[in-house]
């Protein structure tokens, strides 16, 4: 019988948000369904705000035979600390490090000797090969692919495996293994909501397009759920966990139209009246009126479009591609159907001017969106962004450790960090105390109680954010 634990990684940002770990709780569900008398563990660091010490206790109380972690790119800290505090406990047991990190870092990530494997990609059929490896003590892993690990002292990495083609094969993710009731009064991705009952669902992996600074740790080949298999999932999610909200968090959701057609028809055919937001993964120059009508119908009440960049020259630069002129009618379609709408920005791209600056700026005050997230540039290493800006002369950071969109902690662009975080300030207070914007807001807001502790908020990121 195979025990194995499974750590999420966490690292307490500026602006914390808390989600279940759908990466590992999809190998979980995966491992279940495939090996008999398996016994599974999870731990998510941040809900309960655990040290890496206390998480690697937690975990080895579990005395299990594998230890896996997942880690972003930012969260490379973290995960060199769990691996060292399990390593110090327990120095015979098998350390696997997995996720964004693990896949565009690989080198860096097999440099620490505390860690003995890791699996670059999707993690699914990679561990369920290596697993009965591991059991039985079989160090030569060379026929297995996704991994490195160690060969006589010297890291061997095997070739890329293909990526998971049939996704009806993927269950639903083992939300019986956390304590999803726990995550419902923390701050979520998306902010607003309407009920505190929530979960987040993928239904699909990778995305066709080629953003620069994206890990792209699924590869570029779209592959989706059938509508029949993410209905199932609906509705015991429902049923069984009691959720009213969903979070949909694809890269790209509605690539295919008549598949989210097709989704948001069985929604509402099988009166499951969900309150559903998209805090990511719409791609909104590929929206029609049509789609935009049936996400409504489903139960949309919030939707996120990435314009990440108005000038075309930083488009073309970053490979986004996004129509602009486009997106901004979706923008205006979306508000029209009082539906909340959200844009994400990014500024300080790699030799961008202050004019281009003033023009992603602008493009979000003079739009319709009813909330905007600006981010700054973050190259992290194992991105194409990242070579970019190398190849342009600039210095960027290799570590990861430290590194996140709420700061400007690269001068990558003509304008200074300083002038960067100064100018986008400006224009967060501008934006908010539109009383257009101001008035649609609470006019759609979904949950009038949540007006005065985000009113709060507002004042006391205007305040500090200087």
């Amino acid at each position: 019988m195979a025990r194995i634990a499974l750590i999420k990684a966490g690292h307490a940002a500026v602006r914390q948000h808390f989600n279940p770990p759908l990466g590992i709780m999809s190998l979980a569900s995966f491992l279940r369904d495939r090996v008999k008398g398996v016994e599974l563990k999870l731990i998510d660091m941040l809900p309960e705000g655990l040290s890496a010490k206390d998480a690697v206790e937690r975990a080895l109380t579990f005395q299990p035979d594998v230890l896996g972690i997942s880690a972003m790119s930012y969260e490379a800290g973290e995960l060199a600390l769990l691996a060292a505090a399990s390593k110090a406990r327990e120095p015979g047991l098998i350390v696997v490090a997995g996720g964004p990190h693990a896949a565009t870092a690989s080198g860096r990530v097999m440099e620490d000797p505390n860690i003995d494997y890791i699996v670059r990609g999707e993690g699914e059929l990679t561990f369920l090969e290596m697993l009965p490896r591991l059991l039985a003590g079989d160090d030569d892993m060379g026929g297995v692919k996704g991994i490195g690990f160690r060969r006589n002292g010297a890291v061997v990495m095997t070739p890329a495996r293909d990526q998971t083609a049939d996704m009806d094969s993927l269950s639903l993710p083992a939300y019986d293994l956390i304590d999803l009731s726990r995550y419902w009064d923390l701050p979520r991705f998306g902010t607003t909501f309407v009920h505190r009952e929530y979960a987040t669902l993928s239904t699909s992996r990778a995305c066709p397009y080629n953003c620069t600074y994206c890990h792209r740790i699924f590869g570029n080949r779209y592959r989706a759920q059938s509508p029949e298999i993410v209905l199932r999932d609906l509705e015991s999610l429902r049923r069984e966990h009691g959720v009213k909200e969903i979070l949909f968090v694809d890269d790209c959701f509605n690539l295919d139209r008549k598949r989210v057609a097709a989704i948001c028809d069985g929604i509402v055919e099988r009166g499951l009246k969900f309150s559903i937001s998209f805090p990511n993964g719409i791609r909104g120059d590929l929206i029609e009126d049509e789609t935009l009508e049936k996400l409504k119908a489903a139960g949309a009440y919030r939707i996120t479009y990435a314009i990440e960049t108005a000038s075309p020259r930083i488009q073309k630069l970053v490979k986004k591609n996004v129509k602009l002129d486009k997106l901004k009618r979706v923008i205006e379609k979306t508000d029209a159907l009082d539906v909340m709408v959200d844009g994400f920005f990014m500024v300080g791209f790699p030799g961008e001017t202050r004019d281009e600056v003033r023009m992603t700026l602008d493009y979000a005050l003079d739009s319709r969106l009813h909330s905007a997230n600006f981010w700054f540039v973050t190259p992290f290493k194992g991105t194409e962004l990242y070579e970019q800006a190398v190849a342009m002369g600039y210095k960027v950071p290799e570590q990861a450790e430290g590194m996140h969109y709420f700061d400007p902690g690269t001068d990558l662009s003509e304008v200074s960090a300083p002038e960067l975080k100064k100018m986008v300030r400006r224009t967060f207070l501008r934006f908010y105390l539109n009383p257009w914007r101001a008035w649609r807001i609470f006019k759609l807001f979904p949950n009038q109680r949540q007006i005065p502790a985000l009113f709060l908020r507002f004042l006391r990121f205007s305040l500090k954010w200087s």
